[in-house]
Formats: C-alpha cells, sequence, structure tokens
C-alpha cells in the first residue's frame, strides 16, 4: 500500500483557510509598507481603526486589553507623530466601539448597559447642564464646545464597559497581572530615557521636544537638576500618575495569596517601577501614593503582608543616592519645605477659583478653559492651563454646574471607598481597595490639578470606578455563572 496515500495528505479545505491568511497577510504588509514609504499614515489610521471594529465585535472582553495597552502607548505615538492630530482620536474612537458593541449585546439580550450607582444623580445633572454649555455665544466657535463635551462626558462610558468585563474573579486577576507585566517594559523604557538623556528622543523624533522638562529642588541649581522622563506617555506628569497607580495595584498583586509564588516576580516589578518614578520628578505622585497607600493598610484592616515589600523603600533611596547623585533626594525632601510648598500651591488652590469667581453666573461656555479646545478655536483660557480643575468649571459651566460638579466629585469620592469597603473577597478587596484609594486621592487633586482631562487618569478614573461597581457583586458566585453568559 502506498504510505503517501490521500488519507495522509493534508486535505484542500483544511489548507484553504491558512493559504488566503498568508495571502491576505502579505497583501495588508505590503500596503503598509507602501503608505508608510509615502508618509500617507491617514490610510493606516483608517484601516487600524476597521479593523479595530472588526475585533471588537468579534471579541470585546479581549479588545479591552488592546485598550490599555493603546492608552499607555498613545502619547509615544501622538509626540512621534507630532504632525498627525488625528491620533489624538483614536482612543475616543476606541471607546465609543467598545460601549456600542458592548451595549448592544446587552440590550439584545433586554439588560440594561449602565449599572445602578449613586453618583449617576448628580452626575447626569452636571452634565445637562455642560452639554447646555455647548451652545453658550461667548464661544468662538460651537467646536470648541463639543471638543469640551468630549474631553470632560467621553470617557463616561468606560464605566459600563468596566462592569460588564469583570464577569468574575478570575477575569480580576488575570487584568491585573497583565497590567502589573506590561509596566515593566514601560518602567524599564523610562529609566532607560533617563540615562540616555533628551537627546536620545530628540534623534528619533523633534516631536519629543515639548515632553522634555527638567526637575529641580526647591532651589534653582544644576545639582538638583535632572531630566523628568516620559516614558511612552505625552508627558512627564501622565507617567509619573500612572506608575503611582500600578505601584498600589504591585502592592495589592503581593498580598493575594493566589501569587504567593511570584513573590519574586512581583519585587523586581516594584523596584522598577519604584525607580522610573524617582526619574520623573514626580513629587504629588509620590505624596499621592503614599496616603493611598496608607488607605489600602486601613482597608485591609492593618495588614503587614506588605511589610517586605515596602523595606524595599529606604534600600532603593540609598541606592539612587549613591548611583546618580544627591538631586533626587534634593528634589524630592523639597516637599518638606512648607514655605516652598505654600508659595507654589496656594496660589493655584486659592488664584483660580477667585479669578473663576468673577465670571458671569452662566458660565463661559464648555471647552472655554480645556487646553485640547485650543486647536478649535482661541479663548483667552485655553491658550493657558487653568490648573484647578474646580476652577475650570466654574469658568466653563457657571456657577450651577459648579456647585452639580463639586457634589458629583464628593460623591464619587465617597461611592469609591463604599464599594471597596463593601468587598468580601480577599482577592478581588485587594485589588478593589488599590483602585479606591488612587481614584480618592486623584479626585481630591482637582483644586490642584485637571485629572478628568489628562492621560492616563481620564481614563483610570472612569474604567475603575466601573470595576468598583462590579467588585462586591463578584462575591456571588450566582452573580458570576450569569456574567459569563454575556460577550
Amino acid at each position: 500500500m502506498n504510505q503517501f496515500s490521500s488519507n495522509s495528505l493534508p486535505r484542500r479545505s483544511a489548507l484553504l483557510p491558512a493559504m488566503l491568511t498568508v495571502l491576505c497577510a502579505g497583501a495588508a504588509i505590503l500596503w503598509a509598507a507602501s503608505r508608510v514609504t509615502s508618509g500617507n499614515y491617514r490610510d493606516l489610521l483608517v484601516a487600524a481603526l476597521l479593523g479595530q471594529v472588526v475585533w471588537v465585535v468579534a471579541r470585546w472582553r479581549e479588545s479591552v486589553y488592546a485598550f490599555m495597552v493603546y492608552v499607555i502607548m498613545e502619547g509615544f505615538l501622538i509626540n512621534y507623530f507630532s504632525e498627525f492630530p488625528a491620533l489624538n482620536l483614536v482612543k475616543d474612537a476606541f471607546v465609543v466601539v467598545l460601549f456600542t458593541v458592548m451595549a448592544t449585546i446587552l440590550i439584545l439580550r433586554h439588560t440594561s448597559p449602565i449599572p445602578k450607582m449613586s453618583w449617576l444623580l448628580p452626575f447626569g445633572a452636571f452634565a445637562v447642564i455642560y452639554l447646555a454649555e455647548v451652545f453658550n455665544p461667548a464661544l468662538p466657535t460651537i467646536l470648541v464646545g463639543l471638543v469640551g463635551a468630549r474631553v470632560t462626558l467621553l470617557y463616561f462610558l468606560l464605566v459600563p464597559v468596566a462592569y460588564w468585563f469583570f464577569e468574575n474573579r478570575a477575569r480580576v486577576l488575570q487584568f491585573f497581572v497583565f497590567m502589573v507585566t506590561l509596566s515593566i517594559p514601560v518602567s524599564l523604557f523610562g529609566i532607560l530615557q533617563y540615562l540616555e538623556g533628551p537627546q536620545w528622543m530628540l534623534a528619533m523624533s523633534p516631536g519629543f521636544e515639548k515632553a522634555v522638562f527638567y526637575a529641580f529642588g526647591s532651589r534653582v541649581n544644576d545639582q538638583a537638576r535632572y531630566f523628568r522622563t516620559f516614558s511612552t506617555f505625552v508627558h512627564t506628569g501622565g507617567f509619573s500618575l500612572y506608575l503611582a497607580f500600578i505601584m498600589l495595584v504591585t502592592l495589592a498583586l503581593w498580598g493575594v495569596p493566589a501569587m504567593q509564588r511570584r513573590r519574586i516576580w512581583i519585587a523586581f516589578a516594584f523596584l522598577i517601577q519604584f525607580l522610573a518614578q524617582l526619574t520623573t520628578g514626580g513629587r504629588t505622585s509620590l505624596i499621592l501614593f503614599g496616603v493611598a497607600l496608607v488607605m489600602v493598610l486601613i482597608l485591609q484592616r492593618g495588614s503587614l503582608k506588605l511589610a517586605p515589600l515596602l523595606v524595599l523603600f529606604p534600600i532603593v533611596l540609598v541606592g539612587t543616592v549613591g548611583i546618580f547623585g544627591t538631586g533626587f533626594m534634593e528634589r524630592y525632601s523639597s516637599v518638606f519645605d512648607v514655605d516652598y510648598v505654600r508659595g507654589r500651591n496656594m496660589p493655584l488652590l486659592t488664584g483660580w477659583i477667585k479669578e473663576s469667581m468673577k465670571a458671569d453666573w452662566v458660565g463661559l461656555g464648555a471647552g472655554y478653559a480645556t487646553v485640547a479646545s485650543r486647536h478649535i478655536g482661541v479663548t483667552p483660557l485655553n491658550t493657558v492651563v487653568v490648573e484647578n480643575g474646580l476652577a475650570r468649571m466654574r469658568f466653563e459651566a457657571g456657577l450651577p454646574g459648579f456647585v452639580l460638579y463639586v457634589v458629583f466629585v464628593l460623591s464619587l469620592m465617597l461611592y469609591c471607598l463604599r464599594q471597596a469597603m463593601a468587598v468580601r473577597d480577599i482577592q478581588t478587596r485587594w485589588f478593589s481597595s488599590a483602585c479606591a484609594t488612587f481614584l480618592i486621592v486623584t479626585l481630591a487633586t482637582v483644586i490642584l490639578g485637571n485629572p478628568f482631562d489628562t492621560s492616563p487618569t481620564n481614563v483610570y478614573i472612569w474604567f475603575f470606578v466601573g470595576f468598583l461597581a462590579r467588585a462586591p457583586l463578584l462575591d456571588e458566585a450566582l452573580t458570576e455563572e450569569k456574567l459569563s453568559e454575556i460577550g
């Protein structure tokens, strides 16, 4: 009998999908290469968006991981392709597609996509007023108002996305392990930036010039001056806040019983993150991390599980000073200089609020003080940075909008705390505590900045509020079984 009979050969019908895949991939590579050579990035962007839509429709939960990768990589792409501003809209398109697909699936199954949450009432009232401000006659064009609405309200859609994304406790652990793993190359790239200096990034693209900043201590001198890294983010502030969040998640991972055999890897990740944090020169984010850490320990009822990992702090600080000099210490020790801190922050805390109260009580319109809107229409306030989120809302939404915004922020902070305290499962409670404390301290900075306007906090606030809304329900096996049927 012929050993190479037809039964032992692959059938043509089985080979056809593989052959078509290879042909399509080859054609796509050739097409993309021709567009890159000609500098036609617009066609590449359109193709990427279409591919994104197809993937989200097919596997919307898996596409959430890709979205988180893009949130981290977005800044690098925007700076590298600085002459291609359409990249600023990719994240928005991702959010809209994710929500639309997820909501369609749920509605077809007669389920409301938006869960019940106590802060929705003040937020909804604020949103109505803010949307009305899009048509404020004080705006140079209605497009400025639309940009303001996009920046302020669009990412709310991530709340229901996250709520339905976390269908069981296994998904929670898998997602946060993924986030910590992803942080390692991002942190290492930031450290490499510090070692190579800003010229290394400028050699890649002149677009990185706007991201280059230098850190100083309480006194401006060359000894305390060093390059503030930004890794894959638009600016160093985003990188620094990202590290503060991911360090809390890494500490939570250390406390999870299921990860006890991975503690060497967790300690390595935390060490790299902390070193990268020092290179950013971000004093505020390090303070926020410290405050959030204390809150995590309180929510975990004084757990001592984190003690071995926290021993790394003094060791890393001493080692950093020994290797890189005293610039780091002079930079961070300035937070203990009361006069310096008061002189730097009080104008942001009170100055902008006083100035905003002089504006008309009905407000100047959505986007009037939003930096992103300056590309559409110039106003006296969008060409500067209003470093006070409450003042920005007073300028844009008027006195009624300002009051509702304050109520919304306070109710959201209280909601985060209550949700974290309601979680009974040990594993989920570690992650909910980390997320809740980060959100609370970040929301508190609205008096000194704009956490809802800048990446990645504009994504993380809304997404992890959705996680906190789901977290207590993951204790119920029946709920997990029901959720696994969705998507």
